[in-house]
C-alpha cells in the first residue's frame, strides 16, 4: 500500500482479470463491505477531492447493482490512471 497502486498488482489476463482497479462509489460503501466479508483484508479508502474526481475518475463510474431499491455505483479505474490515483491519500481500514 505504501507504494500505491501498481500495474503488476492488477494483471491483464482475460477472461478472468482485466487489469483495472475497482472501487465502490463515494456513497456505496456497502459494495466494499460485501467484498471485505469474503476477503477479510479490510477496506482501502482513497480520499479524492471533488474537482479531481470529476476531472479524472467520474467518467469511470458504472452501475454496479441495486440493493434495497437503491442503485449502487462502482468506479473502474484503468492502469493508465494509477499514477494520478497514487497522488491521493489512502487508508486501509480494518473491518
Amino acid at each position: 500500500m505504501s507504494e500505491g497502486f501498481q500495474s503488476s498488482d492488477f494483471p491483464f489476463n482475460p477472461p478472468y482479470t482485466d487489469g483495472n482497479c475497482y472501487f465502490a462509489g463515494s456513497n456505496d460503501r456497502s459494495i466494499a463491505e460485501e467484498f471485505n466479508a469474503s476477503y477479510q483484508e479490510g477496506i482501502l479508502e482513497v480520499v479524492i477531492d471533488q474537482e479531481n474526481y470529476g476531472r479524472y475518475f467520474k467518467q469511470f463510474e458504472y452501475r454496479y447493482d441495486e440493493k434495497d431499491g437503491i442503485e449502487r455505483i462502482e468506479v473502474v479505474i484503468p492502469q493508465s490512471l494509477f499514477r494520478i490515483l497514487n497522488q491521493f491519500p489512502r487508508v486501509l481500514k480494518p473491518r
